[in-house]
C-alpha cells in the first residue's frame, strides 16, 4: 500500500509571511506590467478589478497535497473495483448520464488509465484540503496552459525573490503522452502526434463552432519531447488496410483528446478513433473512460468503504480527514436507505450541500442553509429521479488577503476571498495547481466558487522551505 500521507503540515496562503519591502515590490511590478490578457477580467459594482498577485504555499505544503490527492485517487478506483469488473459495468452502476465518444464498455478498470489526468477540486477549512471532486474529465478547459503561463508571469516580477512555480503541467503531459506510446520516441523514425480539431455545438444557438485541441504551447513542447505534430479535422480521420489511423494522410501513433462535449459532424472520424482504438495501433490521452471517475457518488463510495472497515485504518484516517462525509440519493434502489437518508439530510439541512453526482461549473449546486425546510426534501427526491444526486458536508472555505487594481481608476484594495484549489495529477506526479478565487466585495456565507459564478481563474507560487523567501536581494 502506498504509504499514508503526513497530516500534520496546513495549507495555507503564505503571502503575509514574506518580507514587507518583498511584496511591496512585487505588487508595484505587477501594477506596472500590462498585457497579460490571462485573467478573465470580472465585474462588481460598475467597476473592473484585476488581481495583483498569486497564492504563495510552502514547498512541504504543495508535497502533502500532491500525496494526499495522490492516494486519494487510487483508493477511489479501488472503490470502483469492488464494485464493477468493467468501465461499461461501471458507467450503469453510477448511472453516468453523458455519452463518453470511445469508451470501451469491455475495459478492465484500470488505475492506471482512470487517473493519468486529473484536476481535483478542494476546499481549504482551517488548514486542512477537503475534497470536492475527483475532476478527471478529459476537457480540463484552458487552465492546462493557463496555469504555467501565469505562474512564469508572476516569477518573473521579481526574479530574487526565491518564489517559483511548480512543475509545468503543459511539460507532464507531454512527457505522458510519450508514455502513452508502447515504444520509446527516436531513432529517426517520426511518431506522430494527433491534435484534432472538431465542431461541436454552440450552448443555446443552435450553431456550430470550431473547436482546436492544439495551442501553441502543447505544440512546442510535444515537438520537444520528440513528436511531429499533426493537426487535422475529425472529418478527415479513417483506417488503412491493418487498421492504423490515417489524418492528412499519414499514419497516427497517439492522439491527445480533450473533448468538450456536443461534437457534431465528425464525418466518421469517431468511428475511426474507434476502430484504430480496438486494433490497438493508436494511443489514446487521457482515455475517455477517465471521466467515470469524476462522479461525486464515488465519494460516497468511499465514505461507505470505511464504514463497512473495507481499508486500513490509516486511508480510513485519510478519507474521514479530506473527503467531507459524501451520500446519494437515486444510485442504490433500496427504497429503505433511500428513505433513511432523506431522514438524515432533513435533520442536517444547514450542513449539507446537494449537488448533481455528475455535474461540472457548479450547476444544479444546492446548499441546505440557502432552501426552505419544507422544500428540501422534496428538491432532493425531484432532481435524484432524473440522475443521482450527493449530499456533502458543506466546507467553509479559508480566505486569504488579495490586492486587487481597477482598471480605470487605479484604485488598489485588499480583499478577504474564498478560494478552490485545485492540483493538476498527470500519470500519479503533480504539475501546477489552478486556482478559483472571489474578487472584491464578495458575499459572506454558502457559495459557489466558479469561473462561471465571478471567480478569477489564477494559480500559485511555491515559497522555499524551511522559511519563506525574500532575504536575499540583487
Amino acid at each position: 500500500m502506498t504509504d499514508t500521507p503526513r497530516l500534520d503540515v496546513p495549507i495555507r496562503d503564505v503571502w503575509d509571511a514574506l518580507p514587507e519591502q518583498l511584496r511591496a515590490e512585487f505588487l508595484a511590478r505587477r501594477t506596472e506590467s500590462t498585457g497579460w490578457n490571462f485573467h478573465q477580467l470580472q465585474e462588481s459594482d460598475g467597476k473592473y478589478w484585476e488581481p495583483l498577485r498569486p497564492v504563495v504555499i510552502g514547498e512541504r505544503a504543495y508535497g502533502r497535497l500532491d500525496s494526499i490527492t495522490a492516494r486519494l485517487l487510487h483508493l477511489a478506483v479501488d472503490a470502483c473495483r469492488r464494485r464493477a469488473s468493467t468501465v461499461g459495468e461501471l458507467k450503469r452502476l453510477l448511472r453516468f448520464p453523458d455519452a463518453l465518444l470511445l469508451m470501451d464498455p469491455d475495459r478492465p478498470i484500470v488505475a492506471t488509465e482512470l487517473i493519468r489526468y486529473a484536476r481535483p477540486d478542494f476546499l481549504i477549512e482551517q488548514g486542512r484540503p477537503r475534497l470536492l471532486e475527483l475532476n478527471t474529465l478529459p476537457n480540463l478547459g484552458r487552465s492546462v496552459t493557463l496555469c504555467p503561463q501565469l505562474a512564469d508571469a508572476y516569477a518573473q516580477l521579481c526574479p530574487h525573490s526565491g518564489l517559483y512555480r511548480p512543475p509545468s503541467t503543459v511539460a507532464a503531459r507531454s512527457e505522458a503522452l510519450v508514455r502513452t506510446l508502447p515504444g520509446e520516441i527516436g531513432n529517426g523514425i517520426p511518431i506522430r502526434l494527433l491534435m484534432p480539431t472538431y465542431k461541436k455545438m454552440k450552448s443555446g444557438t443552435g450553431k456550430t463552432k470550431s473547436h482546436k485541441t492544439a495551442r501553441r504551447a502543447a505544440v512546442a513542447d510535444a515537438e520537444r519531447v520528440g513528436f511531429e505534430v499533426v493537426q487535422a479535422d475529425l472529418a478527415e480521420l479513417r483506417l488503412d488496410t491493418t487498421g492504423r489511423l490515417l489524418a492528412a494522410d499519414v499514419p497516427i501513433d497517439v492522439v491527445l483528446l480533450q473533448w468538450g462535449g456536443g461534437i457534431v459532424e465528425d464525418g466518421g472520424g469517431v468511428a475511426a478513433l474507434c476502430g484504430a482504438d480496438r486494433a490497438q495501433t493508436v494511443g489514446l490521452f487521457p482515455r475517455t473512460e477517465s471521466g467515470l471517475i469524476s462522479s461525486k457518488a464515488i465519494l460516497a463510495w468511499l465514505h461507505e468503504d470505511c464504514a463497512a472497515g473495507l481499508l486500513a485504518a490509516a486511508d480510513q484516517e485519510l478519507v474521514r480527514e479530506h473527503v467531507p462525509w459524501t451520500a446519494c440519493l437515486g444510485l442504490d434502489c433500496d427504497p429503505d436507505e433511500q428513505k433513511e437518508l432523506l431522514s438524515v439530510a432533513s435533520g442536517r439541512r444547514d450542513q449539507l450541500v446537494a449537488k448533481p453526482a455528475s455535474g461540472s461549473s457548479g450547476k444544479g449546486v444546492l446548499f441546505g442553509s440557502q432552501a426552505a425546510e419544507q422544500d428540501w426534501p422534496s428538491a432532493l427526491v425531484e432532481e435524484a429521479r432524473t440522475n443521482p444526486v450527493v449530499l456533502q458536508e458543506r466546507v467553509v472555505s479559508d480566505r486569504t488577503p488579495i490586492q486587487f487594481h481597477e482598471l480605470d481608476s487605479g484604485q488598489q484594495i485588499t480583499a478577504e476571498v474564498p478560494f478552490v484549489l485545485s492540483p493538476f495529477m498527470i500519470d500519479g506526479v503533480a504539475g501546477n495547481l489552478y486556482l478559483r478565487h472571489m474578487g472584491p466585495y464578495v458575499a459572506a456565507g454558502d457559495l459557489v466558487i466558479g469561473a462561471f459564478r465571478g471567480a478569477y481563474e489564477s494559480t500559485v507560487l511555491l515559497a522555499p522551505e524551511p522559511s519563506v523567501p525574500g532575504a536575499a536581494r540583487d
